[in-house]
């Protein structure tokens, strides 16, 4: 569910709106409004707090808020709970909904959500539509009470019902994952399509997904292209990298590289590491773009910085090859390393395959035999391979006949033409009963992998 997207009462001023007792205040409450109206701020205290001491209640009000806002004095939230109180207690509603979030988000005094939930309760009561949203939202996630979703649902629908964007399509979610309520993606639709109406970016991602996955309703990919296009309009990140795939693929639409390119670079440009990655692939392929392997590396680059393992591989294979740069096996191995580290199958295949040729570093057979293994436990056959010629030619590790046909036979089933080649060769230096242990090692092998798969 989304955080509370709060709407700040701020310089909701209060004008005079009761009988005042002399002529005098009358007009001293106006000058003090006039000086409020030109930023003139503590001029406007000056004629305020003579007011507000002998009980003007719209003064308390605009004192509390200019204490609240750091209006011309620095804020201090003390000062604005002290005068928002008697207007609060006496029923103003926006005094009520200002003190609530003061307490609510801990400004300036100590977080006090079950004061904020009193506040939020009498502003709610007057249909304040701000406040039932976040009195719906703390009941929903028991901040200030027990979590209670029929009670959140209540507020929500009250807020809803006044054409409050966010209680519309918190409703909406509700109902989409049956959350107090009995699950139902058409009423659900109907929330969300109220709040996407208001232009609100996750609603258009809420009911793209419900048609993308066929969520309640039948699945329509053309739908969900369309309402994530919308979203994507808006800057909505999932929504411009989602819409970008089902280009990519062609997926509800007629495969579109360009479109895929400009919605990639959409999600990109804010961040999204699997779009980042997904475009440097476009320039690097060629596809709905021209080949770039400077924009590749940028892309990969920037994705591989925040830690994705693929975009790492992709960087290091660039400078492996010297694709677009210069041949740096150095660096190429970094990357590769910090793949590998995170688990990354080729990575770990071709930081052994360096260490197996010296390549970029000094030839070391048993880092070689280490990543090997790594990857060739999780189903590379590439990996097994070499694992297998390693134990074959006795290098990082002792010769072992039995564990190197272990490997060929794996990488074969695996879809290896190197490791049929392999265990053929290696069977003719083997006796009958070798080649049989090594087989029943390949087959339990398969079978344990085949069953955590």
């Amino acid at each position: 569910m989304n955080d509370r997207r709060l709407i700040s009462n701020a310089l909701k001023i209060a004008v005079l709106t009761v009988a005042v007792v002399t002529p005098v205040s009358a007009a001293d409450f106006k000058k003090g409004l006039d000086a409020f109206n030109a930023e003139d701020y503590v001029t406007a205290l000056v004629e305020w707090e003579p007011l507000a001491e002998n009980g003007d209640l719209n003064a308390m009000y605009n004192i509390a808020l200019i204490y609240d806002e750091g209006l011309g004095v620095p804020k201090d939230k003390v000062k604005a709970i002290r005068w928002y109180l008697e207007p609060a207690s006496l029923g103003d509603v926006a005094a009520q909904y200002n003190l609530a979030t003061i307490y609510d988000y801990g400004q300036g005094v100590k977080e006090d959500n079950k004061e904020a939930v009193k506040w939020y309760l009498a502003a709610a009561k007057q249909a304040d539509e701000q406040a039932q949203f976040n009195l719906g939202f703390m009941y929903a996630i028991g901040e200030g009470v027990d979590i209670d979703y029929a009670e959140s649902i209540k507020w929500y629908r009250l807020g809803a019902d006044q054409g409050h964007v966010a209680s519309q399509y918190n409703l909406g979610y509700a109902y989409d994952i049956g959350q107090g309520v009995v699950e139902d993606n058409e009423i659900a639709l109907k929330w969300y399509e109220m709040a996407a109406r208001q232009g609100d970016a996750d609603a258009h991602y809420a009911i793209a997904l419900i048609f993308d996955q066929g969520d309640g309703v039948p699945e329509n990919n053309v739908k969900a292209i369309e309402w994530y296009e919308r979203a994507g309009d808006q800057g909505h990140l999932k929504a411009q990298f989602n819409v970008a795939v089902m280009y990519d693929v062609g997926e509800g639409v007629e495969e579109n590289n360009a479109s895929a390119v400009r919605w990639y670079r959409a999600a990109a440009e804010q961040g999204h590491p699997n779009a980042q990655f997904n475009l440097g692939v476009m320039f690097e392929s060629g596809e709905g773009t021209a080949v770039d392997y400077a924009a590749a590396m940028k892309w990969y680059h920037l994705a591989a910085e925040q830690g994705s393992p693929q975009a790492q591989y992709a960087v290091a294979m660039l400078y492996d090859h010297g694709s677009g740069v210069d041949e740096d096996n150095l660096v190429a191995m970094a990357w590769y390393a910090r793949a590998a580290e995170q688990g990354d199958a080729d990575a770990q295949n071709n930081l052994g395959a360096m260490f197996d040729a010296g390549e970029g570093i000094r030839e070391d057979n048993a880092e070689a035999i280490k990543w090997y293994s790594l990857s060739a436990d999780q189903g590379n056959p590439i990996a097994q391979n070499n694992l297998g010629a390693m134990y074959y030619a006795g290098e990082g590790a002792k010769l072992d006949r039995v564990q190197a046909y272990k490997w060929f036979y794996i990488a074969e089933r695996l879809g290896s033409n190197d490791g049929k080649h392999n265990r053929i060769r290696s069977a003719r230096n083997m006796r009958s009963a070798e080649v049989l242990e090594a087989k029943r090692l390949a087959q339990r092998w398969l079978s344990d992998f085949e069953e955590n798969k």
